[in-house]
C-alpha cells in the first residue's frame, strides 16, 4: 500500500513537471521571438525600454506555465449544450493539434523529471558558487584608504546618484572595477585604480576616465543591479535549458550596461568623452594581470559589446515623443501579451500511460470524431465534487479531461490536459471516470472515440 501510494505521488509530481516543461518550451520560444522583434522596435526609444520588455518576457516565460489554462479553454473552445449539467465537451479551434495527447510511460516520465531536475539543480548550484566566489573575492580584499582628492571624488558620483558612499577596496583579482554586495555595497578596485599616471605606468590615464568608472558603478549601485541580477538568475534557473532563455539573460545584461552608460554619461556630462574614456579604460584594463570571470560581481565590462555601447554614446539618436513612446510601449505589451495567450494555447501535455487502460483500449482502434464517425453521447454523469480547499478560497474554473470512450461507452485512459489546481483535477478525474456514454458509431457499429471534456468547478 505504502508503495504504491509513493509510486504514485512520485508519477503525479513527474508529470506535473514534464508538463511544465512541455509548456515552458512552447512558451519561451514564442516569447523570445516576440521579445526579439519589440528590441529592434524599441532601439529607438531607449535601452531602459529593452531592459524592461527583456525582464518582462523573462518572467513571463517562468510563470505563465504555472498558471492554470481554463479560462483559454473556455474562450477558444465551443460548449456543446447537449452535455449532462456541470460537464461540457469542447473542441478547440485555434489549434487542432493542441488537445492531442502523448501518452507516455510513467518511467519514461520520471527519467524526463529527473533530468529536468537535475539541470534545474545545477544552474543553482552554480549561481550559489558564482555569488560565493564573489563574497570570498570582497574578503580577500583590503580596505582601501583614499586620499582626499580621490575621496573628494568618489562621494562627489555618489552624491549624484543618491546612494551611499559604497566602501572601497583593493582587489587584485579584478582587472576594472566591480560592484557586489545585497544590504551594502562593495566597490573593488585594482591596485592603482586611483593614481593619476600614463598608460605607460599601466594605470588609468586620467582623471576623467576614473570618473566615468565611478559613475557607472554607481549607476548599477543606484540600480540595485548586484541584487537584480540574483533575483534574475535564480528565476532563470527554472527554464535555462532553454535556448529563448539564454537570449533573454544575454539581453539583459547588455541592455543593464547600456542603461547605465546613459546614467554615466549625464553625470559626466560629454557623451562623447565619456565614449573615450571607456576605450581608454578597456585598453588599460586589458593590460592588467587580473580576472574577475565566474562570480555574481558587475563590471563595468560585463556584458562584451563595448563596440555597440560606444556607438550608443557617439551617434545622434533621434528624439522620440512621449506619445510615440508610449504607442510603442502599449504594442509591446499587447504584443507580449498575445504571444503569452497563443503560447499557452499551443502548449500541450506529456501524460503517464495508464497500464490497464492502455490494454482495454489498444484492442480496439480509436477514432476522432468527424467524417463518419459520430460523437459518443453522456447517458449518466456525476458532478465533481469541490475541495475543501478550493471552497474555502472561494476558487472556480475549468479542468479540461481527456479519454477514449470505447465501444461499450466506458470512458478510458482518463487525464488532465489543461490544470486547475488546488486539487480540482484529481476530483474531476474522479467523476469523468464514473461516466457513461452511448458509443460513437462508425456505419452503424460502436468504435472507440477519442473526446475531450470540460468539467466546470463553479460556485453559485
Amino acid at each position: 500500500m505504502h508503495e504504491s501510494w509513493t509510486s504514485e505521488l512520485m508519477t503525479m509530481v513527474s508529470g506535473w513537471l514534464v508538463s511544465y516543461l512541455s509548456h515552458s518550451a512552447v512558451t519561451l520560444a514564442v516569447l523570445g521571438a516576440v521579445a526579439w522583434l519589440g528590441d529592434r522596435l524599441l532601439r529607438r526609444v531607449g535601452p531602459q525600454a529593452q531592459h524592461r520588455m527583456w525582464v518582462a518576457a523573462l518572467l513571463a516565460g517562468v510563470a505563465l506555465p504555472l498558471l492554470p489554462a481554463g479560462a483559454l479553454t473556455r474562450f477558444f473552445g465551443h460548449v456543446d449544450p447537449s452535455a449532462a449539467t456541470g460537464t461540457t465537451a469542447v473542441t478547440y479551434r485555434l489549434v487542432a493539434a493542441a488537445t492531442q495527447r502523448w501518452a507516455v510511460s510513467a518511467l519514461v516520465l520520471r527519467m524526463a523529471a529527473a533530468v529536468y531536475l537535475l539541470t534545474v539543480l545545477f544552474c543553482v548550484t552554480r549561481l550559489i558558487w558564482r555569488w560565493w566566489r564573489a563574497q570570498a573575492m570582497a574578503r580577500r580584499s583590503a580596505l582601501l584608504f583614499l586620499d582626499a582628492s580621490a575621496g573628494r571624488l568618489l562621494e562627489g558620483v555618489s552624491r549624484y546618484f543618491g546612494v551611499a558612499t559604497p566602501e572601497a577596496c583593493c582587489c587584485a583579482e579584478t582587472r576594472g572595477p566591480v560592484v557586489l554586495g545585497v544590504r551594502r555595497a562593495v566597490l573593488l578596485v585594482p591596485e592603482g585604480f586611483f593614481r593619476i599616471g600614463s598608460d605607460e605606468d599601466g594605470h588609468i590615464g586620467s582623471d576623467g576616465d576614473v570618473a566615468a568608472a565611478l559613475a557607472h558603478e554607481c549607476a548599477h549601485i543606484a540600480r540595485q543591479d548586484f541584487t537584480k541580477s540574483l533575483l534574475y538568475e535564480f528565476v532563470a534557473a527554472a527554464v535555462a535549458y532553454h535556448p529563448a532563455c539564454w537570449l533573454m539573460r544575454r539581453r539583459i545584461a547588455e541592455t543593464r550596461e547600456l542603461v547605465c552608460d546613459e546614467m554615466a554619461a549625464a553625470a559626466v556630462g560629454d557623451r562623447p568623452e565619456y565614449a573615450a574614456s571607456l576605450l581608454r579604460l578597456a585598453t588599460a584594463m586589458t593590460a592588467r594581470a587580473g580576472f574577475a570571470g565566474g562570480t555574481q560581481a558587475i563590471g563595468v565590462f560585463d556584458a562584451g559589446i563595448l563596440e555597440e555601447r560606444v556607438m550608443r554614446l557617439t551617434m545622434d539618436m533621434p528624439k522620440v515623443s512621449k506619445a510615440r513612446k508610449l504607442a510603442m510601449a502599449v504594442v509591446i505589451s499587447c504584443a507580449l501579451l498575445g504571444g503569452a495567450v497563443t503560447a499557452m494555447a499551443l502548449s500541450f501535455d506529456l501524460t503517464p500511460q495508464d497500464s490497464a487502460a492502455a490494454n482495454a483500449v489498444v484492442q480496439e482502434k480509436v477514432y476522432k470524431i468527424g467524417g463518419d464517425v459520430t460523437a459518443p453521447v453522456l447517458v449518466h454523469a456525476v458532478d465533481a465534487e469541490f475541495t475543501k480547499k478550493a471552497k474555502d478560497a472561494k476558487y472556480q474554473g475549468v479542468s479540461v479531461v481527456a479519454c477514449v470512450v470505447d465501444s461499450k461507452g466506458m470512458p478510458r485512459h482518463v487525464h488532465t490536459i489543461r490544470k486547475l489546481g488546488m486539487g480540482l483535477d484529481e476530483k474531476a478525474l474522479e467523476a469523468v471516470r464514473q461516466y457513461r456514454f452511448k458509443p460513437g458509431m462508425l456505419n452503424g457499429k460502436p468504435v472507440a472515440v477519442e473526446i475531450t471534456i470540460e468539467v466546470n468547478f463553479h460556485i453559485y
